[in-house]
């Protein structure tokens, strides 16, 4: 049940990102639900969500550093444990180029607040 979960959460996350970059629709039109869950769909997630993370760890005071480091690596086991090292391999690969280039201040508030839901939805907030 929790792989489902977590593949779910990657897929809707990598969708919602791919979403963005591209043109809302007109007012009148309806979006257009999300395809079905592929490999292709979850490995666009663990990218986002690396990325994100990433981000989201620069914009950290410098207290807090320790603490989401420590919860990321919980939230790398977990996609160790559920989807399997390749998995894991990207998400931290993905971290590694998101917090490797200057952080944009202006999406710190969005970023912090998708990682801290990120790590509450997996309890890893406590």
């Amino acid at each position: 049940m929790r792989m489902r979960t977590l593949a779910a959460g990657l897929f809707l996350l990598g969708a919602t990102a791919a979403d963005a970059q591209t043109t809302p629709p007109a007012p009148g039109q309806t979006p257009t639900a999300p395809g079905p869950v592929t490999a292709e769909s979850l490995d666009r997630g663990l990218v986002n969500i690396g990325l994100m993370a990433g981000h989201a760890y620069q914009c950290l005071p410098d207290a807090e550093k320790d603490a989401a480091h420590t919860r990321l690596l919980a939230f790398n086991s977990i996609l160790i444990a559920e989807m399997g090292a390749n998995a894991a391999f990207r998400f931290a690969t993905s971290f590694g180029a998101g917090s490797s280039h200057d952080v944009d201040r202006s999406f710190c508030e969005r970023s912090l607040a998708d990682l801290r839901a990120l790590l509450a939805r997996h309890n890893l907030d406590r």
